[in-house]
């Protein structure tokens, strides 16, 4: 848990602290080129407490009929500046796995408690029976420079409200509990799901979940992390609402108190996204996903964001994306 300082604050340090503190730090990767479709991001950053180390993963993408194409590995010594170490091509993740993988989106990499062994979840559309669509894939791997080894599907769609999707979810350890908030489509419905594992591999899932006293938006897509916080886990990152072209968009940063047992999410709060760099659009500057770490190395959030470069219009095939870096420090 990271607590306010100096007894200013109780609890999990404020969202709204966070967002008024953050400052635009720099680039963190480029697109794979600048045509239109062509991105980067979808990934998570695992801070390396003990070796002092981040990782972070991402997925290129190019417009249709590329789609995502791969799995990058990156890390880094300061939580700014990242090297390529590892790549899995989609075509090396269908020939390990006998899967049908048309594209890669959102991934999640964790360190297993138990075994101590990195889990890397992975969003994969897939064109085969019983009928094409997204689900949810698990790596292993001893280093995150790999080897990785294909665990199988580990969310899948199994249920009416997730016959489309069950992918792009936000994995977090809380207490030795693995929580997953994903992304499900019911056909006419896009909301958010969760699930729990004792081991992050075997998952009970909790259904879709209610949204303060009622249900989720038609559209409703949240990316980012989840802390431990003194009222419960806390979801930390950004709401998505609008969708174009195939695309969803948005310029709100969110804190939900993630009411598992009762399964639902409590607003905590949220506010506008103010743009400080040049490389995001003004109106909707975030493709949806992020990620958000603690940094205590430098006692400060790093907040990973995939942003739409203004040069770009909105929609799949047409908008540019970067992964750009925002800090935000905790000391007053």
């Amino acid at each position: 848990m990271i607590l306010a300082s100096k007894g200013i604050w109780s609890g999990f340090y404020p969202p709204q602290a966070i967002l008024r503190k953050k400052k635009f730090k720099k680039i963190v990767l480029e697109p794979p080129d600048y045509n239109p479709g062509s991105w980067r991001g979808a990934g998570k950053v695992l801070v390396d407490y003990e070796n002092e180390e981040f990782w972070l993963t991402t997925r290129p993408r190019k417009a249709v009929p590329v789609r995502g194409y791969a799995i990058e590995i990156y890390r880094s010594i300061n939580g700014e500046d990242y090297s390529l170490v590892a790549t899995i091509t989609r075509e090396e993740l269908k020939e390990s796995t006998g899967l049908n993988i048309a594209s890669i989106e959102g991934q999640q990499l964790l360190k297993d408690p138990l075994t101590g062994k990195y889990y890397l979840y992975v969003a994969v559309d897939l064109q085969q029976p019983p009928y094409p669509g997204w689900d949810t894939l698990l790596l292993v791997a001893d280093d995150p420079r790999g080897p990785w080894e294909p665990r199988g599907l580990v969310l899948r769609r199994e249920h009416l409200y997730e016959v489309k999707e069950a992918r792009d979810a936000i994995i977090d350890i809380i207490d030795g509990v693995y929580f997953a908030v994903y992304k499900v489509n019911d056909g006419v419905r896009v909301n958010m799901a969760l699930a729990v594992s004792s081991d992050g591999i075997n998952w009970r899932k909790l259904g879709v979940l209610g949204l303060d006293n009622g249900r989720q938006p038609h559209y409703f897509f949240l990316g980012g992390k989840i802390f431990a916080g003194t009222l419960g886990p806390i979801l930390l990152g950004f709401e998505t609402l609008y969708v174009t072209r195939g695309g969803g968009y948005t310029d709100t940063f969110v804190a939900y108190l993630l009411n598992y047992r009762e399964k639902r999410l409590e607003t905590l709060f949220k506010g506008r996204w103010e743009p400080q760099s040049p490389y995001e659009r003004k109106d909707y500057p975030v493709h949806g996903y992020c990620d958000i770490v603690y940094d205590p190395f430098k006692e400060r959030f790093l907040i990973f964001i995939e942003a739409v470069d203004p040069s770009s219009e909105l929609g799949l095939n047409y908008e540019v994306d970067r992964v750009l870096l925002y800090e935000s420090p905790t000391r007053e």
